[in-house]
């Protein structure tokens, strides 16, 4: 996942920034409060490919030249300026229910980053010792070790396996992503449920579910 961060406005209390997350088809952008300069320059070092400050207008020319013509974005220019203006903190694509997206969810979209770049490191930096997996067939893989060396074996067997989330909710406190996988092995390519158990910022348990009204029901999502 690529991250810009922009700021926009800076006193000597309060840093507000702006976070553009890109990650393939999903774009976020989000509000984000820095208490002091420390923080900023962690964020920076840790996940920034580039720093501001742009104002509104310049956001949205950040869109023009990236995107083109305002029909092709996921935001409109009207939306964009609606949020900076608003108390809202996350603004999601359209057709994406990402309004209570917390840091538990984006630890899910983080994780899942790692799956689709194949980095083990990542992933394994982001389980728990205790890190359990659990496939469509409801087989639990426990431990965080066992789960990296899984992992790299899946891998190696199916390179090509991508997660796409079109849906992103918060349900009794568990993450549900809805989406599709993408791989040139059959039975790994189609609709799927994902639901990831998140705590102190890390994955306690991360699950497949096959797309069934069953699993949907099960998991409180339409």
């Amino acid at each position: 996942m690529e991250f810009l961060l922009h700021f926009l406005a800076m006193t000597a209390e309060k840093r507000l920034a702006y976070l553009i997350y890109l990650r393939n088809a999903l774009l976020l952008i989000s509000k984000v409060n820095y208490s002091n300069w420390q923080e900023i320059q962690d964020d920076f070092e840790h996940y920034m490919t580039s720093l501001g400050p742009w104002t509104t207008d310049e956001i949205i020319a950040f869109f023009e030249g990236e995107y083109g013509e305002e029909s092709s974005w996921m935001f409109t220019k009207n939306q964009i300026r609606k949020f900076i203006a608003s108390e809202v903190h996350i603004l999601p694509p359209s057709g994406m229910n990402l309004g209570e997206l917390k840091s538990k969810s984006a630890t899910a979209l983080w994780f899942n980053e790692h799956i689709d770049k194949r980095n083990l490191e990542g992933l394994s930096s982001l389980m728990t010792e205790n890190h359990t997996f659990i496939d469509s067939s409801n087989d639990a893989f426990v431990g965080k070790e066992r789960m990296t060396q899984g992992w790299q074996d899946f891998f190696t067997k199916y390179p090509d396996y991508r997660n796409i989330f079109e849906r992103v909710e918060i349900r009794n406190d568990i993450v549900v992503m809805i989406g599709y996988s993408t791989c040139s092995y059959a039975p790994l390519d189609g609709p799927a449920l994902w639901s990831a158990k998140i705590r102190d910022d890390k994955v306690v348990e991360w699950r497949v579910f096959h797309d069934t009204k069953e699993n949907r029901n099960r998991l409180g999502v339409e």
